[in-house]
């Protein structure tokens, strides 16, 4: 079930002699027999770890999400109570800047006062039984969308699996606010996850982001009323994709030339017009039309000099894209390290190493201060790795 819902690209289960080890997982999941695993990052004693994981949500993250039958508080509970937390804020704000959602849906009836558009096919073929009865259809703004039941579904669902009474109380009110004049729903379908928000309720996106991520599991949707507590597991190391991505779009926002190039493939062999194989950077930026670096993720713990694999792949993806500085990202607080790269042709002529502290990651203030460590790094990449006469042509 596990890797049915994630999809994990990297293993999760690794034997090691004697022992199984659990990897690119964090959080908590069922087995057959009811018992829970909990997986925790190694994280400083006292970070917030979940806290950072519910922060880097997107629509599209892959979460594991089943209800639980045991209520008891454990650690397990650390990244659904951050959830359930972090969702009451931010339903709770975007209720206070913009109201309920509120969409026109079209109400098909049959009433004596012709109140909408008629329906003159229809009338004509019942008019002779009933001439004062009309098919109409009007468009009617109502709170019952799919948008606003998938918001109040999930409140209701986090508000059963929170720990904190004041908590649960708070999410019970938000499923019922969310939807004034509307029975409480219970069910919404599924595709809703996948249809994007309208931009006139930008307001609800951040909540949206942890709704759509839940509502994409059938279990969460058609019966939620079953579950006690909630397990929620997520596959990490694409948050660390996520962070990288924040922060190089913040760096572009910041101005200074720098423009962030959204993921694509690019060619490394081909054989005449025929691309045989192809590249694809886990971030790639540009600063003033042209190439300044490529990066490349790798959610492992680093050693005193990085995994051979990786410089490899990350030194012939910069070469693919022409980019003088490769970058490898790490999930750890590592310091920036500096490697002069030979046999190249100066693309890459510098490997840089660096960490972007996943778990301490937060929505507020965590992009900027990541861009701003980003350009530090490649500012330092020139003046660390080659002459002093050349390092001191980059231009400002």
């Amino acid at each position: 079930m596990l890797r049915a819902q994630l999809g994990p690209r990297l293993p999760q289960l690794v034997m090691d002699s004697d022992k199984m080890v659990l990897r690119n997982i964090v959080g908590s999941f069922a087995l057959p027999n009811d018992s829970v695993v909990d997986v925790v990052p190694k994280t400083p004693v006292g970070q917030d770890w979940p806290q950072a994981v519910v922060d880097l949500l997107e629509p599209t993250t892959r979460l594991t999400v089943a209800g639980s039958r045991r209520s008891e508080p454990t650690a397990r509970r650390a990244l659904s109570g951050a959830l359930a937390l972090e969702y009451a804020r931010r339903l709770e704000s975007a209720l206070k800047a913009d109201g309920p959602i509120l969409a026109y849906t079209q109400i098909k009836a049959r009433d004596r006062k012709l109140d909408g558009k008629l329906n003159v096919t229809e009338w004509i073929r019942t008019a002779l039984l009933d001439p004062a009865r009309f098919p109409i259809t009007r468009d009617h703004l109502t709170s019952g969308n799919d948008f606003a039941r998938g918001l109040s579904i999930v409140a209701g669902l986090l508000g059963r699996a929170a720990d904190n009474g004041e908590l649960s109380a708070t999410l019970h009110r938000l499923q019922v606010a969310v939807v004034p004049g509307q029975p409480v729903p219970s069910y919404v379908s599924p595709h809703v996850a996948l249809r994007p928000l309208p931009s006139q309720w930008s307001k609800y996106r951040p909540a949206w982001d942890i709704a759509a991520a839940l509502l994409r599991h059938r279990s969460v949707i058609g019966d939620p009323g079953r579950a006690v507590g909630l397990e929620v597991a997520v596959e990490p190391w694409p948050l660390l994709e996520t962070a990288l991505t924040r922060a190089l779009k913040s760096l572009e926002a910041g101005g200074g030339g720098w423009q962030h190039v959204s993921k694509g493939k690019h060619r490394l062999l081909s054989v005449g017009s025929d691309t045989r194989l192809n590249v694809e950077p886990d971030g790639l930026l540009r600063r003033r039309g042209q190439i300044a670096a490529s990066f490349e993720c790798k959610y492992t713990l680093p050693g005193r000099t990085p995994d051979e694999g990786h410089v490899h792949q990350t030194l012939t993806t910069a070469a693919a894209v022409s980019s003088p500085i490769a970058v490898i990202v790490y999930p750890t607080d590592q310091a920036v390290n500096y490697y002069k790269v030979s046999g190249f042709d100066g693309y890459p002529y510098c490997l840089v190493t660096m960490g972007l502290s996943l778990f301490e990651y937060r929505r507020i203030g965590g992009d900027e201060k990541r861009a701003k460590a980003l350009a530090d790094a490649i500012a330092g990449a020139r003046s660390n790795t080659l002459p002093v006469d050349d390092a001191t042509n980059e231009p400002d």
